[in-house]
């Protein structure tokens, strides 16, 4: 390996750990705020979910670009989960009711709240060339996620994958028919 090659890849390794250092900083901040916002709004069993949102902001961050973009939109949407009572994904429970063999649950309409809610935030998404709406809308989907899965520790496991693929779904639709009608137009 030449002089060259030795100092570039030094260079690119140095960068990429800057890269990873700067990102690990603000995900530590906003996992923190996220946690705190969540012991409040959920209950001491959202904790352990700050590390997915940990996980997810150190990755945006370092990747940067297009995909930052989505995900901090999707940041901002992703709190307004906090919003969606319980009660539109539990409809057979009475507010307050304990998790017993009274109360059902139904993950369809976990299905459809977080597919609805996907749909609504996708009207949101940062414009971007084609070839990165895809990277666009992972980035959204991974920051709503971040957020949303701290309100669904309140859930059954069914009902959580539920809301956060309907969010998923919701997001990626409408960016698959965005992503064909600018081909349409582009031919």
């Amino acid at each position: 390996m030449d002089a060259d090659n030795l100092l570039y890849a030094r260079a690119r390794r140095a960068y990429e750990m800057g890269r990873v250092r700067t990102a690990s900083m603000y995900a530590l901040a906003l996992s923190v705020l996220v946690a705190v916002a969540a012991y409040f709004a959920v209950g001491p069993q959202a904790l352990p979910w700050a590390l997915w949102t940990f996980a997810v902001w150190v990755a945006a961050g370092w990747r940067g670009g297009a995909m930052l973009a989505g995900a901090r939109r999707g940041l901002y949407a992703g709190a307004a989960t906090f919003l969606l009572p319980l009660s539109i994904l539990r409809p057979c429970c009475k507010p307050g009711m304990v998790m017993t063999t009274d109360c059902c649950t139904r993950p369809e309409l976990c299905i459809l709240a977080g597919a609805g809610i996907g749909l609504v935030l996708a009207a949101f998404l940062p414009r971007a060339k084609a070839a990165k709406r895809w990277e666009t809308a992972g980035g959204m989907v991974l920051g709503v996620l971040s957020v949303a899965v701290l309100k669904c520790a309140k859930l059954f496991m069914g009902e959580a994958l539920g809301l956060l693929g309907g969010l998923a779904v919701g997001v990626l639709v409408v960016s698959s028919v965005g992503a064909l009608r600018d081909a349409r137009s582009a031919a």
